[in-house]
């Protein structure tokens, strides 16, 4: 499985915090980082201390294409899309959210035809999602957290997701999409789960060091059981 690690808005807005992050994704078994981007009144001021500006960004790819991870983002405005492309991030993200609130920036992003992965909220009609050959689509359950009684999960074998973007409490929900044949997660990453934050609560369903060594190496285990079924 295919694991996203997602540090914003965990690393605080700290980016000594955000190196340790994607060290700790490296060592952990994680395929690549994600940050998000945007300005600093976008989703309300009290989080412009979360804001990433150019030069942090780039810092960070460069510190990320050191430890031979690749880190891309999440861009919730056309002139952070463009940093993306001038940075020559490996990936481009769409957010659950921006179907509904940013669509023109959707349609810019998808034009780009870069690797996108594209998460889509539970209770978006799918067949207003546009398919195209360079994205990959994940279900996402937008409450965050999200408790296990509240878990939502597509088929894998007939519908368009490839994997979750994963906001449940623990590892059980990304292990049973594992389990059901997902091939991508992305789950927030926290150094600790005791962070919390008034603006910073994704750190109680974020996955620690410890949890994301887990999921990797059950994942990599659910494979062994499917190839072996098979024979």
């Amino acid at each position: 499985m295919f694991i996203i690690s997602e540090i914003a808005p965990q690393f605080h807005g700290i980016t000594a915090v955000a190196e340790q992050m994607i060290l700790q994704s490296k060592m952990a078994g994680a395929d690549a980082v994600k940050v998000q981007l945007y300005t600093e009144t976008q989703f309300g001021s009290e989080r412009a201390y979360l804001s990433m500006n150019f030069d942090q960004l780039k810092h960070l790819k460069h510190f990320a294409d050191n430890l031979n991870m690749p880190l891309f983002a999440t861009p919730f405005t056309h002139d952070r899309l463009s940093w993306c492309l001038d940075l020559k991030l490996p990936y481009l993200k769409v957010a659950a959210r921006m179907h509904n609130e940013m669509p023109d920036l959707v349609e810019s992003i998808m034009k780009q035809k870069l690797p996108t992965f594209v998460s889509v909220p539970a209770d978006y009609p799918v067949e207003n999602i546009t398919k195209h050959h360079h994205a990959k689509y994940l279900y996402c359950v937008l409450k965050y957290p999200t408790r296990l009684d509240e878990y939502q999960m597509p088929d894998f074998q007939t519908s368009i997701f490839s994997g979750i973007s994963d906001h449940t409490l623990g590892n059980a929900g990304a292990l049973y999409a594992a389990a059901h044949g997902a091939t991508i997660l992305e789950k927030h990453f926290t150094l600790r789960n005791s962070f919390q934050f008034e603006t910073e609560k994704a750190h109680l369903g974020a996955m620690t060091y410890e949890d994301l060594i887990n999921i990797k190496n059950t994942s990599k285990e659910f494979e062994l059981i499917r190839t072996a079924l098979k024979r």
